[in-house]
C-alpha cells in the first residue's frame, strides 16, 4: 500500500494541470486547494509505516486496506499495530514475494479481533517468530492457521486473555516441529483452572520446547505426565504470579526441581514452595534436593505480612550439589535468616543473590560463607538496624572475597562498622543509599577496585578527615594504575536488575539467532571511584569548612556537586565558591574573636581556678578541724552528748542488725576515735524499762549526733520505727539512711519518702545467709563520722555564741 500511493499521488498532480489550463482562476484556486487535501491526506495514510533497519513497523491499523501488501526486499522483522476499531483480519496479505524473507512478525493491540482464520498466515513458509499478543477479544484461532508457517521456533499468546488453551492445544497439533519458546502469559483459565494435561502434551509431543511461559494466570493444575515428559526437558519455566497445583503424589525434589530447567521463575507465585525450598530444623542434603537451575526467582512465594524466621542446619552426604547463579527470594517476608551447615560442600555457583523487600532484622554471617563466588548481593528495603550493633554485622561479608556488588539501601542504619568491608578487595559498588547515617567512616584502603559509594538521602552532615583522607588515596592509587574495563560485572548487574534480560538469551533455545547487547558506554563500568552524597544535611560552618573545600576543590569525582547544598545559618543554601568565601570570611571573624574571648576566658578561669583551690583547701581543713574537735570532745570525760550515733531498726529485723550492722559499726568507731566507749545507741540495749516508749525515743534521739534508720519492708509497716524517723525530723537530726535492696518504699509516710528523697543512702542484701553491703562499710562509716563531725561544728558554734542556752541546744543539735 505504501508503494500504490505514490502512483496516485502522480496521477492527481498530472491531472490538476491540465484542469488548470481549462478553468478560470477561481475555479482553479479551489480545485487546487481540494488535491491538496488529497495528497496530504494520502501522505497521511502512508505515514503509519515506518523503516529502521531491517524492521518495519506500521501503527494504527484501523482497516484491513491499511495492511501493507508489499514490504522492501531488505525487511526481516515486521511489526503490526492495529487499533480497535478492526473487527476482522483480511485473507492473503503476506503472499507477495516481498514477505517470503521475513523472520519474525509482531502482530499487536488487536483489541475487536476474535477470530483468526485458517489460511491468514499465507506467504510466511520462512517465519521463525510469531507473536500474535494484546488482542483482548481473541477468542478462537482455527486449526491450521500454523500449516504456512512451519518454520516458527517461538510463538507468543500473550495477553489474549479470551483465548482458550483448548483451541490453542488443536491449533500446535501435530503442527510447528521447531517450535523451541512458547509464551501464553495471562492466557484464559476454563472454570476458574487452566489444565496442563494429556491435551497440552499431545499438542507439545515431538516439539523439543526449551521455553515456556505460562505466567500470570489465576490457576494452572499440573498433571504427572507433563511433569515427567515436559516440563522435565524444558530450559526455561516462568510460572510467575500463577497459583500453580502441583499433582500431591509427586516427587516434587526428584522429578521436578531437579531436572534440566535453567531459568526458574516463581515469582508471587502462591504456593508453598518457599516452605519446601527452605524449611527449619536439621536436613541431610542428598545431591537431588538442590534444583539445576541456573536462575531461580521465588520473589514474593511467600506472604511479606507474615515474617518467616528461617533457622536450619544443613548435614551434607555428598557434594553433588548443584545451586544456581542467580536467586531472587526478594519479597518474601523472611525477618531472621540463619543457615548453618556441616560439612565441605560449598555453593560455588552462586553469583548474584536478592533478599531485597523482606522484613529481615538478622542475617548470619554462615548463610553467606556457604556461597564464596557470591559477586552481587540485594540487602535493600530490610531492617538490618536491629543488628548494626552485633559483631555479627561487621563479619557479614567476610567469606565473600569476590563480592563486587552490594546493595544495602533503606535498612534504617544509623552507621556501619568501620570494617563492614575489609576483606572484600573486588569491591565495585555500595549503595547504602537511603538510610539514616550520621556518621560514617567505613575502612577502602583495600578496596582499589571501588567505583562507586551511594549516600544519597542520609543525614550526613560531614565526612570525617581520615574518610576524606580515604578517597583521595583511592583515587591516586586508580590513577596511577592501569584500570581495566569489566564486561563481565555489568552483565551481571543488568541481569540483576532486569531479568528479561536471561529470558531473552533463551528466546531461540541455545542457538540463540539474537543476544543481549550493550553500549560501549555500558559494557563497562568507569575508571575512579565515584561518591554520591545529594539529599543530606551537611552543615556549613566553621566545623565543616574544611569538608566543604574538600568537596569543591579536590580531584573527587561527587555526582552532581553542582547539586549540592548545605544548613547556613538558618537558611539553606546552594554549595559554591561564592558561599565558601562568606564562610571563610565568618570564620577567620570568628577566629579573631574566639582569641580574644580565650584570653579573656583563661584569666577568668584562672582566677576562679584559683578560689575555688582556695576555697575547697579551706573546706578541707575545716573538715578536719571538725573531725579532730569531735575526737577530743569524745575522748573528754564529760562530754555533752552520749552517743554518736543513734541506730533505728525494726524489732523483727534485730538479727540482720546485730550480725551485719551493728558489730561493722562499733568497730570502725573504736578504731577511728581510739576509745572502747559505747557511741551506738539502740533501742534494744538503751531504752530504760518501764518508761514510755515515746518518752525513750526521744531521749536517746536528743542525746545523739546522727539517725541511723535501717530501712526494710518491715520497718515501714512498724509505728515505733516510722515514729524514730518523725522525731529524728523533729529535732533536726542528721540522717545516714542503710536501706535493703529492692525495697518497696510507695506506701511509706510523706516523712520517710522526704528522707529517701533528700539523703544518698547505704543499701544492702541478705541472699542465702551472705550479706552484702554497697559502697563498702568504710565509705558508709565515713558518711557517718563526717556527719557527726558537721553536727558537732553547728553544736559548738551555736553553744559559744548562747552559753545561757546551752542546755536547750544540747537537745537542738544539728
Amino acid at each position: 500500500m505504501a508503494f500504490g500511493m505514490k502512483g496516485i499521488q502522480t496521477s492527481l498532480i498530472s491531472n490538476a494541470s491540465e484542469t488548470f489550463d481549462r478553468q478560470g482562476k477561481v475555479w482553479r484556486l479551489i480545485m487546487y486547494v481540494s488535491i491538496l487535501l488529497t495528497v496530504l491526506s494520502t501522505c497521511e495514510a502512508n505515514s503509519t509505516c515506518t523503516v529502521n533497519g531491517i524492521h518495519y513497523i506500521c501503527k494504527n491499523i484501523a482497516t484491513k486496506t491499511d495492511f501493507p501488501l508489499v514490504i522492501p526486499t531488505n525487511i526481516r522483522k515486521v511489526t503490526l499495530m492495529g487499533t480497535n476499531e478492526l473487527a476482522s483480519f483480511p485473507g492473503e496479505r503476506f503472499n507477495h514475494p516481498t514477505w517470503a524473507n521475513v523472520l519474525e512478525l509482531s502482530i499487536l493491540e488487536f483489541t475487536n479481533i476474535e477470530h483468526i482464520k485458517e489460511g491468514f498466515l499465507i506467504g510466511l513458509e520462512q517465519l521463525k517468530f510469531l507473536s500474535i499478543s494484546s488482542c483482548t477479544y481473541l477468542y478462537e484461532i482455527d486449526q491450521g492457521i500454523f500449516l504456512s508457517t512451519p518454520n516458527v521456533e517461538a510463538l507468543h499468546l500473550d495477553g489474549d486473555t479470551r483465548l482458550n488453551l483448548s483451541r490453542v492445544e488443536t491449533a500446535l497439533t501435530d503442527k510447528l516441529i521447531n517450535l523451541r519458546y512458547l509464551s501464553l502469559i495471562g492466557i484464559k483459565a476454563v472454570k476458574q483452572h487452566v489444565v496442563l494435561e494429556d491435551t497440552f502434551l499431545r499438542a507439545l509431543r515431538g516439539k523439543n520446547l526449551t521455553y515456556l511461559d505460562i505466567s500470570r494466570v489465576k490457576s494452572i493444575i499440573i498433571k504427572q505426565a507433563i511433569v515427567q515428559e515436559l516440563l522435565a526437558n524444558l530450559k526455561y519455566l516462568n510460572l510467575s504470579y500463577s497459583a500453580p497445583a502441583l499433582p500431591t503424589e509427586m516427587n516434587i525434589d526428584a522429578s521436578f526441581l531437579s531436572q534440566n530447567i535453567e531459568v526458574f521463575d516463581l515469582t508471587g507465585m502462591q504456593y508453598t514452595m518457599l516452605n519446601y525450598l527452605i524449611k527449619g530444623g536439621e536436613r541431610r542434603i542428598q545431591n537431588t534436593d538442590i534444583p539445576k537451575a541456573t536462575y531461580v526467582f521465588i520473589q514474593g512465594v511467600n506472604n511479606p505480612d507474615t515474617p518467616v524466621s528461617v533457622n536450619v542446619r544443613l548435614r551434607f552426604k555428598n557434594c553433588g550439589i548443584k545451586v544456581p547463579k542467580m536467586l531472587d527470594v526478594s519479597k518474601s517476608g523472611l525477618k531472621h535468616l540463619n543457615i548453618s551447615y556441616i560439612g565441605i560442600c560449598l555453593g560455588h555457583e552462586l553469583e548474584t543473590l536478592n533478599l531485597a523487600s523482606n522484613n529481615m532484622e538478622y542475617i548470619s554471617q554462615d548463610v553467606l560463607s556457604i556461597f564464596p563466588s557470591l559477586q552481587i548481593i540485594d540487602l535493600s528495603n530490610n531492617h538490618l538496624n536491629n543488628m548494626q550493633d552485633m559483631e555479627d554485622f561487621s563479619n557479614t561479608f567476610t567469606k565473600n572475597k569476590d563480592l563486587e556488588i552490594v546493595f544495602l539501601r533503606n535498612n534504617h542504619l544509623t552507621f556501619v562498622p568501620s570494617n563492614l568491608f575489609f576483606y572484600n578487595s573486588k569491591l565495585r559498588i555500595i549503595d547504602l543509599s537511603e538510610n539514616e547515617l550520621v556518621y560514617f567512616n567505613l575502612n577502602l584502603y583495600s578496596a582499589e577496585n571501588l567505583m562507586l559509594i551511594d549516600l544519597r538521602r542520609n543525614r550526613l552532615k560531614s565526612f570525617s578527615a581520615s574518610m576524606m583522607v580515604q578517597f583521595e588515596e583511592l583515587r591516586w592509587k586508580q590513577n596511577t594504575k592501569n584500570s581495566t574495563k569489566t564486561y563481565v560485572t555489568t552483565v551481571l548487574l543488568k541481569q540483576f536488575q532486569d531479568k528479561n534480560l536471561i529470558g531473552k538469551r533463551y528466546r531461540y533455545g541455545y542457538n540463540a539467532s539474537e543476544d543481549i547487547e550493550f553500549e560501549e558506554s555500558q559494557s563497562s563500568i568507569q575508571q575512579y571511584v565515584m561518591i554520591n552524597i545529594l539529599e543530606n544535611r551537611f552543615v556549613c560552618d566553621c566545623d565543616t569548612l574544611v569538608f566543604m573545600e574538600w568537596i569543591l576543590f579536590k580531584t573527587i569525582d561527587i555526582i552532581n556537586k553542582t547539586l549540592l547544598s548545605c544548613k547556613y545559618g538558618n537558611n539553606e543554601k546552594m554549595l559554591n565558591n561564592e558561599l565558601l568565601q562568606m564562610l571563610q570570611t565568618d570564620c577567620q571573624l570568628a577566629s579573631s574573636i574566639s582569641i580574644g574571648v580565650a584570653s579573656s576566658i583563661a584569666i577568668i578561669i584562672s582566677i576562679f581556678t584559683f578560689a575555688i583551690t582556695i576555697r575547697l583547701r579551706r573546706k578541707s581543713d575545716r573538715r578536719n578541724q571538725d573531725f579532730d574537735n569531735l575526737k577530743q570532745e569524745i575522748l573528754k570525760e564529760n562530754i555533752h552528748f552520749e552517743s554518736l550515733v543513734f541506730l533505728s531498726y525494726c524489732s523483727r529485723d534485730a538479727q540482720i542488725v546485730d550480725e551485719n550492722i551493728l558489730p561493722s559499726l562499733n568497730r570502725y568507731i573504736h578504731e577511728t576515735f581510739n576509745t572502747e566507749r559505747d557511741l551506738v545507741c539502740t533501742g534494744e540495749n538503751d531504752f530504760v524499762p518501764g518508761l514510755l516508749i515515746i518518752e525513750e525515743i526521744h531521749r536517746c534521739i536528743n542525746k545523739s549526733l546522727v539517725v541511723v534508720p535501717v530501712i526494710t519492708p518491715e520497718f515501714l509497716q512498724s509505728d515505733w520505727s516510722q515514729e524514730e524517723c518523725v522525731a529524728a525530723v523533729e529535732r533536726h537530726k542528721r540522717v545516714v539512711i542503710l536501706m535493703k535492696r529492692h525495697t518497696n518504699t510507695s506506701g511509706a509516710t510523706v516523712t520517710i519518702q522526704h528522707l529517701i528523697g533528700q539523703y544518698t543512702r547505704g543499701t544492702w542484701s541478705d541472699n542465702g545467709g551472705v550479706f552484702d553491703i554497697r559502697p563498702s562499710w568504710n565509705t558508709i562509716c565515713e558518711g557517718i563520722i563526717r556527719t557527726a563531725s558537721e553536727a558537732f561544728r553547728e553544736y559548738r558554734r551555736q553553744h559559744l555564741i548562747k552559753p545561757a542556752e546551752e542546755n536547750l541546744l544540747l537537745e537542738d543539735i544539728v
